[in-house]
């Protein structure tokens, strides 16, 4: 059974993604504008697993994966386009950069499946993030 991970408010806990030792970690600094109500849950918290480029954004055609986020961290007050576009300053967070997660776990964390460019990400030339498929 796979361990849980859960915010300090007692709100929304979320299924760990990672099969095995993170080897490597990274600062990433997150644009909060680009996230949405996938990425961050109810209370405001960037959810575990998210793929993310190197400069903090959500991946797309032809990028890779440079880390997944490896905690729930509180990035704004709400997961509305509203609120998360009106932030300021984006923070940074921790990702894994070397490491193997569960695509599962991180659908079920983010509640949709991965797209079609995040899979590909994950078996780009530079990503080091190993996805084990369903």
């Amino acid at each position: 059974m796979p361990l849980r991970i859960s915010t300090t408010d007692g709100g929304a806990s979320h299924g760990n993604p990672f099969v095995g030792p993170i080897v490597a970690t990274a600062h990433v600094k997150v644009d909060v504008s680009d996230m949405s109500a996938y990425e961050v849950d109810a209370n405001g918290y960037l959810k575990p697993g998210v793929p993310l480029k190197q400069d903090g954004n959500l991946v797309g055609s032809g990028t890779f994966v440079f880390g997944v986020t490896v905690e729930s961290v509180k990035i704004a007050t709400g997961n509305t386009d509203t609120i998360l576009d009106a932030i300021t300053v984006d923070p940074f967070v921790t990702v894994a950069t070397i490491c193997q997660v569960s695509q599962d776990i991180i659908e079920d964390t983010l509640g949709r499946a991965l797209t079609a460019d995040e899979l590909a990400g994950f078996d780009v030339a530079g990503s080091k993030v190993s996805l084990i498929r369903t």
